[in-house]
C-alpha cells in the first residue's frame, strides 16, 4: 500500500513541476477546451506543449502551441467496434479486410478529424516461421466517411 501511495505522490509532484513551465496561455486554453479533464502530465515536443489527460474513462493527448492555440488531440480507441460505422464498413470491405488491427487512434485537428488504423498482414503469410520477415505494417488514415485518405508503410507496429 505504501508503494502505491509513493507512486501517486510522485506523479502529483511531477505534474506540479511540469505545470510551472507551461505558459499561462496554454494552460488557460486547455482548461477552456477540456473543462472536465484532469491533466496527468505536461511535456514539450516540436509542435508545442502536450497534455496527457483524462476525461471520464478516456485518456488523450492534447497539443497546444506556444500561444495557446489548439493543435490537435489524439485519443486511443481500444476496439474496432468503437469506430464510426462508415470506417468499420470500409475497413471490413477494403483491401486490408483480412489484415490484423494493431491499434486505432482518433486524431482531431482544427481543420479535420480522422482515424488512424495500424494494420499488419502477418496472418496472411504462408510460413509462420518466417512471417515477421515478410510482414507489411501500414497506418491507414480514414476520414469520417470511411474513405482511406492516406496510407503509410511503417517498419513495426511498435512505432504506432
Amino acid at each position: 500500500m505504501s508503494i502505491m501511495a509513493m507512486f501517486l505522490c510522485s506523479d502529483a509532484v511531477i505534474a506540479q513541476n511540469s505545470n510551472n513551465t507551461i505558459p499561462t496561455a496554454v494552460s488557460t486554453a486547455f482548461a477552456a477546451k477540456y473543462s472536465k479533464a484532469t491533466i496527468k502530465t505536461w511535456r514539450t515536443d516540436k509542435t508545442g506543449f502536450v497534455a496527457k489527460a483524462t476525461a471520464g474513462n478516456q485518456k488523450f493527448y492534447a497539443t497546444f502551441d506556444q500561444n495557446g492555440n489548439w493543435v490537435n488531440t489524439v485519443s486511443k480507441i481500444s476496439w474496432s467496434w468503437n469506430l464510426p460505422a462508415e470506417v468499420r464498413a470500409s475497413l471490413k470491405s477494403g483491401k486490408f479486410a483480412a489484415w490484423r488491427i494493431d491499434g486505432i487512434k482518433k486524431i482531431e485537428t482544427p481543420l479535420k478529424n480522422f482515424y488512424e488504423v495500424c494494420v499488419d498482414n502477418s496472418y496472411l503469410q504462408p510460413d509462420a516461421d518466417h512471417a515477421l520477415a515478410f510482414t507489411d505494417n501500414k497506418v491507414l488514415d480514414f476520414n469520417s466517411n470511411g474513405q482511406v485518405v492516406a496510407e503509410e508503410k511503417i517498419s513495426s507496429p511498435l512505432l504506432f
